[in-house]
């Protein structure tokens, strides 16, 4: 474990997230294998997303987990790029999560950044990875499948679809705010327009927000049920483009079915 990121207490006390020494050891530790190494470019990356690949991975049956054990195969999947200011690797950080030791589920539009230069991976545990390769896409379902040196951290389990109602909790990274928990219901099933198609998605009350793409819904049994994907925020008025008095904000995530028609579950 990298020193100083997750921070255990000892005991049965939780451990203690420092956000700063996450990025900046994410930062660093991508820094040294883009100069050093020949990480596989976001172009190439972004080639092999459009070809929209399909994969039959036959995941063995597993069990939901505790929160301490779940978050543990929850990843924080990052964009390297250089910005206009300095000659310094910056990373630009979304959510994701193992659903092998070796392949992590985001979103497609975490990927499809061709501003960025390549993309990495930080585990709980504190190791960095390059992603090495697009397994399984879909932009019509927003989902994205990525394969990474084997890990060895135990995936998530996947469950099946949540009724409307039901507890859920979510564990993302919003605004670096990293293995942020939140818990809300679902609230609705509803159709929505995605790469000019019709495709169904599920909006919960947890909150998220930036940096949440990719996160893990969580049943009450500790199985993924949906992924965070956008948020929609309805004001009162909009007039000539501006728009006042924030009403709501509707959070709308992949149901965990197209995971499971993605990759032939």
């Amino acid at each position: 474990m990298k020193p100083g990121a997750v921070w255990s207490t000892g005991g049965t006390k939780p451990a203690v997230i420092n956000d700063r020494a996450i990025i900046r050891e994410m930062t660093r530790e991508a820094t040294r294998m883009m100069d050093s190494d020949d990480p596989v470019s976001m172009e190439s990356l972004i080639e092999q997303l459009k070809k929209e690949p399909r994969v039959s991975l036959n995941l063995p049956a597993g069990k939901g987990a505790r929160t301490e054990d779940a978050q543990k195969a929850i990843a924080v999947v990052g964009g390297v790029y250089k910005c206009k200011h300095c000659t310094r690797w910056h990373v630009a950080p979304a959510s994701g999560f193992l659903i092998a030791e070796d392949m992590v589920v985001t979103n497609y539009h975490v990927v499809n950044q061709p501003e960025r230069s390549s993309l990495a991976v930080r585990l709980f545990d504190g190791r960095v990875f390059m992603v090495e390769a697009v397994v399984a896409a879909s932009e019509r379902f927003d989902l994205a499948v990525l394969r990474i040196p084997k890990t060895g951290v135990k995936p998530v389990a996947l469950g099946q679809a949540a009724p409307v109602g039901a507890k859920v909790d979510l564990i993302s990274h919003p605004n670096q705010r990293f293995y942020t928990l939140t818990e809300g219901r679902v609230a609705r099933y509803f159709m929505m327009q995605r790469d000019r198609k019709q495709v169904s998605a599920m909006s919960i009350t947890a909150d998220f927000g930036r940096g949440s793409s990719g996160g893990p819904v969580f049943n009450e049994t500790g199985e993924v049920v949906g992924i965070a994907a956008s948020t929609e925020s309805l004001y009162y008025t909009e007039k000539d483009g501006e728009q006042k008095n924030l009403q709501m904000v509707f959070k709308h995530c992949v149901p965990v079915s197209q995971l499971r028609e993605l990759i032939g579950e």
